[in-house]
């Protein structure tokens, strides 16, 4: 599929206007549509929808002149008709290919998707971003990107694969490319250069700076503002929505995999005047919701069941999305517009019943009518895991004494870390995990390095009482990171990521009694769909079984080495207070 749509010659100008007067027949007619308007928020009675050229030629009642010898005829039966789904703001960089993702979403209507390659450009660098621009050309979905920024975010603090200027900016000049990815505020405040230069380049282009304003307040995030910033996925609040839109920042809402933000947000906002500047996002959907309903539609049911008018709701996932991405005549059912289209049942769970892309017919009950054409990664995609061969002695945290005092890394919520205290022993030179205490040893990984490096700490909150989980799947650097209530089984689990070429894997007792694996860049599943789920839920029941009371430990996994949220996290490098900037020492003190 094209990026963007296919442009009009002056020929097709004029047969446009010719279909609208009925003077000419159309390619395809809707028959007894409900159209949901986006601009003034009415639904109109069932009407006719006339299709020509892959745009929307004139909508009312039906004209004779519409239908032709090979005029398409499509009765809706007075179902509603409303534009194809703008994701704004996901990630559809890892875990699982386009083609298999596209076959859910462009099922259920989800027409367009714009990603970040974070993950990607962590994991493969330069050469993996080009890789996942071809698989987003192959895809039979639109999906644009953004270009991430700082590869790694921290480099002070954290190792990646990288992405040099000249890469960033080859990238940045793509036409699929609508801006920069999402930028941590700190780096813009703090006047870090290559966020600085990343910034001007995009807005020398006029393409859009994506915000993650976590945290970010008063002058801060007048700053973040200031310095161009366009938008921001981290509002939890209504309040904080709120100050977003008042300093012209795009808002998008989540509602997904990662996080849940629609009921703490969208009261206020549906008090508010509309502004244009609002999006429902899901920040990567969630797999479940994604197989039975869509990614998009469970975010445009909610909006409703919380008092969103249904069509400001469709809105807020079609019209103002592709507006902000200048996403030309892109995101409603009007004459000259893309007739990107979905009809509805209702406008209450919004499950789609026919999917147009470009005014073809692409979906039907919830299957794709059309060929997801196939892409393949090369095959050095699978040899991106460079660290060595890992042994259970390669965990030890040396220390002498009989027991020490060290820093633990707790979970505060599912995003947030706080930093704790436990008393352990010392055996053999070893500071070693405490599960009776709840603290398990923890390490991360440079899968870059032929050479080993990494840091080991200590965790509390995963209640093993024995075994361990190791994952790539860390956000922003892709390393591996692994935990377990001993070296052991922390090194069978760690080396059957490493010899998987990326992965989940749980062990028990000296041997892996549940895996994922992700070899394409060590981030991505060649599995179908349904199959990576299922796997999944396999890795976490055998968590389980072994006394961890995470609903989602790998999401877990991922935030206990993230840089990009307070306050602390383990990185290869070492133990790092994010508020204030610095390594601190996992052993405070022996005796």
């Amino acid at each position: 599929m094209a990026f963007h749509p296919r442009p009009l010659e002056p020929a097709d100008v004029t047969r446009l206007a010719q279909v609208a007067l009925g003077a000419q027949a159309a390619d395809a007619v809707i028959r007894r549509a409900r159209v949901v308007n986006v601009f003034d928020y009415s639904i109109s009675e069932p009407i006719s929808v006339a299709l020509a050229l892959g745009r929307v030629a004139a909508l009312g009642e039906e004209a004779p002149g519409w239908l032709g010898p090979d005029t398409q005829v499509f009765d809706a039966v007075g179902s509603f008709l409303i534009p194809g789904l703008v994701d704004a703001h996901t990630h559809l960089d890892s875990i699982f290919e386009l083609g298999p993702f596209a076959e859910l979403a462009l099922a259920s209507g989800n027409t367009t998707a714009v990603s970040e390659m974070g993950m990607m450009a962590g994991a493969w660098g330069a050469e993996g971003l080009w890789h996942f621009v071809s698989a987003a050309q192959a895809s039979p979905q639109r999906v644009f990107f953004t270009v991430p920024p700082l590869v790694p975010p921290f480099p002070q603090w954290e190792t990646s694969a990288g992405l040099d200027r000249q890469g960033f900016r080859e990238l940045l000049e793509h036409p699929a490319c609508l801006g920069v990815g999402e930028t941590y505020w700190p780096a813009i405040t703090g006047g870090e250069e290559r966020a600085a230069t990343n910034y001007a380049q995009a807005m020398a282009l006029g393409k859009r700076l994506e915000g993650h304003a976590a945290g970010a307040r008063g002058s801060r995030l007048m700053a973040y503002a200031a310095a161009g910033t366009t938008s921001c996925h981290e509002s939890i609040s209504g309040e904080d929505a709120a100050q977003r839109l008042a300093l012209g920042l795009a808002v998008q809402v989540r509602e997904g995999f990662v996080r849940r933000e629609m009921a703490q947000v969208v009261p206020t906002l549906a008090a508010l005047p509309e502004s244009g500047q609002v999006m429902l996002v899901t920040d990567l959907a969630e797999f479940e919701e994604l197989i039975s309903w869509g990614a998009m539609n469970p975010l445009v049911a909610r909006a409703v069941a919380l008092g969103v008018e249904p069509a400001r709701a469709v809105a807020w996932c079609s019209l103002n999305p592709a507006r902000y991405f200048g996403l030309q005549k892109m995101g409603a059912v009007a004459p000259g517009w893309v007739a990107d289209l979905v009809l509805v049942e209702d406008l209450k769970e919004f499950r789609a019943q026919r999917v147009w892309l470009e005014g073809r017919l692409v979906a039907e009950g919830g299957k794709l009518t059309v060929p997801a054409p196939a892409f393949a990664y090369p095959p050095e995609s699978r040899q991106t895991m460079q660290c060595p061969p890992l042994k259970a002695n390669d965990f030890a945290v040396s220390a002498q004494g009989k027991t020490a005092v060290v820093r633990v890394v707790e979970a505060k919520d599912a995003t947030i870390t706080q930093e704790g205290e436990a008393t352990l022993p010392i055996v053999g030179g070893n500071v070693r995990p405490d599960p009776a205490q709840g603290v398990v040893k923890i390490a991360h990984i440079n899968r870059q390095s032929p050479e080993l490096k990494m840091a080991v700490g200590f965790a509390r909150g995963w209640g093993l009482s024995q075994g361990a989980l190791a994952s790539s799947l860390i956000w922003d650097t892709t390393n591996i990171f692994v935990a377990g209530a001993n070296e052991e089984e922390m090194a069978v689990a760690a080396e059957a990521v490493r010899s998987m070429g990326g992965g989940w894997a749980v062990a028990k007792g000296g041997e892996v009694v549940a895996s994922l694996p992700l070899p394409v860049a060590g981030i991505i599943s060649t599995l179908p769909f349904p199959e990576i789920q299922r796997t999944a839920e396999t890795c976490r029941a055998a968590l389980k079984q072994m006394g961890c009371p995470l609903s989602r430990p790998f999401l877990t996994a991922q935030t206990f080495c993230f840089t990009g949220l307070p306050f602390i996290r383990l990185t290869d490098k070492g133990l790092v207070d994010i508020r204030k900037g610095v390594f601190v020492e996992v052993v405070k003190s022996c005796a």
